[in-house]
């Protein structure tokens, strides 16, 4: 059986598929002109994704039931020890990363889960659908 996907996801990996020939030929071109024109493509490329990403994310919110509204002291309570969820904040939207392998012990690459990463997630992920693959669970109010 095939896995269903939201509309979203198939814009997205159709926007991937454009990027990835764009940097082909990014580095076939023969001259600056043409580089530049590819160049502009992928911006906005780019741009397109994260509009992407952030209508997933609302949708998401839209269709939780009873979503978690935690202030960041809350959070911290899901650091995935002692039998806790692992959730983690990015721009305000709050994630579940309990059962994803790259979270295994309620960490990734020395980030712990509880905390809000939304500085960390854009030095490392800017502009890639890692978000979209995780269940989301709420959003963070201050």
């Amino acid at each position: 059986m095939q896995e269903h996907k939201p509309p979203v996801f198939g814009r997205a990996d159709s926007i991937i598929d454009e990027m990835n020939k764009c940097a082909d030929y990014l580095y076939a071109a023969p001259c600056c002109y043409y580089r530049y024109m590819i160049w502009s493509r992928l911006k906005q490329k780019i741009k397109e994704l994260k509009h992407q990403s952030r209508m997933l994310q609302r949708d998401q919110l839209q269709h939780l039931r009873n979503p978690e509204m935690l202030t960041l002291e809350q959070l911290a309570r899901y650091d995935g020890r002692n039998g806790n969820p692992a959730y983690v904040a990015v721009n305000g939207i709050i994630y579940d990363v309990t059962n994803n392998a790259t979270w295994a012990a309620a960490t990734h690459f020395g980030l712990s889960a509880g905390r809000d990463l939304t500085k960390e997630f854009a030095a490392c992920h800017s502009g890639s659908p890692i978000l979209s693959k995780l269940k989301v669970v709420g959003k963070v109010v201050t």
